[in-house]
């Protein structure tokens, strides 16, 4: 924008988006990291298998590209069955290569580390399927579809 009057940033446009791909969440219009896309594309990867803790027996897809894990409905795998020790948002993320199927985890950073066949991620690590993931005081096995 041109000019020297102020800039009403609520009027800024972001990125061109169709209804229903986005979530807005609270944050700044200049970090495209507030928003994060809903719609999932390709069909899941692999799937999360909640084996210890609250939701025990339960799953969570995981998707191709990147997946936030945290409590919030609004992260792609929500761990949303009670563990307060989870972080409510990213507590961790898994990204998947849908051109290969490499995948890895990545510590969000949080209080509670995440724990990968008894070894805290620092950082990133590479997962297989068959690996156990702790995240807060839930385990969940990474399994084929």
């Amino acid at each position: 924008m041109t000019g020297s009057g102020p800039r009403d940033e609520s009027t800024r446009v972001a990125q061109h988006l169709k209804a229903g791909d986005v979530e807005r969440v609270a944050g700044d219009t200049d970090d495209l990291g507030t928003y994060f896309v809903t719609q999932k594309s390709k069909p899941p990867y692999a799937k999360l298998v909640i084996v210890g803790g609250p939701g025990a027996g339960n799953a969570r897809p995981v998707y191709p590209g990147t997946n936030s894990i945290g409590r919030e409905t609004s992260n792609r795998v929500p761990l949303d069955f009670g563990d307060d020790t989870i972080s409510r948002k990213q507590h961790a993320v898994i990204v998947i290569d849908d051109r290969d199927g490499s995948m890895q985890i990545l510590d969000g950073g949080k209080v509670n580390p995440v724990v990968v066949n008894g070894t805290v991620v620092t950082g990133k690590a590479p997962i297989h399927i068959g690996d156990t993931i702790e995240i807060g005081t839930t385990t969940v096995l990474i399994e084929a579809l």
